[in-house]
């Protein structure tokens, strides 16, 4: 048998350590009642990050045993961080859907606590914002809704799916900006969710909704509603016909995008667990079919990227709605 002295050895127990992760540590965690919160009432795109990725993971086998979804409406995401952080600190069993919706409450102040009391996961997808409005609507194109804005600021009613000074208002006031309208006099109609923000303008309870392609893409396909116009710089992937802002003379985009945080506290083995697991449902062909049925864009950012893409998100966030003049 050949010895080796120790300074070898542990050389080469380190190096293995090293070679063990993020696989090894992933592997000795097993999520005994994996659950996702959706921050929102259903039927809104948080809804669909967690109702989608728990039906793709268990597709896939990724995961063993059933993904509960919990939806927890409020403050654009303000109550379920809070609830995160205060109750369910350590639980590595739980997932939170996020998107820069979030960013914008945090922005905003409307929560004390910001990505860094949490632990980012990573962008499972981006998507594409833009105005729908029912199929029987007087407003026929996105210049129709334009002159009427122009004409009177609060003449056409927007529903969202956020809070006031949150990512579908700040939508709306951004193009507003772009087409020479004061964003501080157009009518805003908050609801808990795309879902709702849909069913305000389906019962004719508002004018347009401001909302993401994917709380809208079975309207769409119903025949119940139009979009005006993406706020985007290309078009759908999935729908081809839709015009953007900027092709109908709006020079405006407004990227959105859909992720997942943790629990602080969650252990390094679970955080790398769902880390490894989240890589590959987005590899996997169920997850592209389901969000090519969605409209949904590809993209990942995970780890350290995802934590520095969200912190100059914040950053950058704070800047804009002192500019829009919702904020001092």
């Amino acid at each position: 048998m050949t010895l080796l002295n120790p300074r070898t050895a542990t050389a080469l127990v380190a190096a293995g350590l090293a070679l063990a992760t993020p696989a090894v540590a992933a592997a000795a965690f097993t999520p005994e009642r994996p659950e996702c919160i959706a921050p929102a009432n259903p039927g809104g795109g948080w809804d669909t990050i967690c109702r989608t990725s728990a039906n793709v993971l268990q597709k896939t086998g990724a995961l063993k045993s059933t993904m509960y979804v919990t939806n927890m409406p409020g403050g654009s995401g303000a109550v379920a961080i809070a609830n995160v952080i205060v109750k369910r600190k350590g639980d590595g069993d739980l997932i939170v859907a996020a998107s820069n919706s979030l960013s914008f409450t945090m922005a905003a102040g409307r929560t004390p606590h910001t990505y860094a009391d949490v632990i980012p996961i990573a962008q499972i997808a981006a998507e594409y914002g833009g105005f729908f409005v029912k199929a029987d609507s007087k407003y026929k194109n996105l210049a129709d809704v334009v002159a009427a804005l122009k004409a009177n600021p609060a003449s056409v009613t927007f529903s969202g799916g956020s809070a006031p000074g949150s990512l579908d208002h700040i939508k709306l006031a951004v193009f507003a900006k772009a087409a020479g309208i004061d964003p501080t006099k157009m009518v805003y109609v908050p609801f808990q969710g795309g879902g709702e923000a849909m069913t305000a303008l389906l019962g004719g309870h508002t004018d347009a909704a401001t909302i993401d392609l994917a709380e809208a893409s079975a309207q769409i396909e119903a025949g119940k509603v139009r979009c005006l116009a993406l706020l985007s710089d290309k078009r759908s992937t999935k729908f081809k016909d839709l015009l953007t802002a900027q092709e109908q003379g709006v020079k405006v985009t407004f990227p959105t995008w859909r992720g997942l945080y943790m629990a602080p506290g969650a252990s390094p083995e679970a955080v790398a667990f769902w880390t490894e697991t989240v890589k590959k449902m987005l590899a996997s062909p169920e997850w592209n079919k389901e969000r090519e049925k969605l409209g949904w864009e590809p993209a990942g950012r995970f780890g350290d990227e995802f934590k520095t893409f969200v912190q100059e998100e914040h950053t950058r966030y704070k800047t804009l709605l002192k500019e829009l003049g919702f904020q001092k």
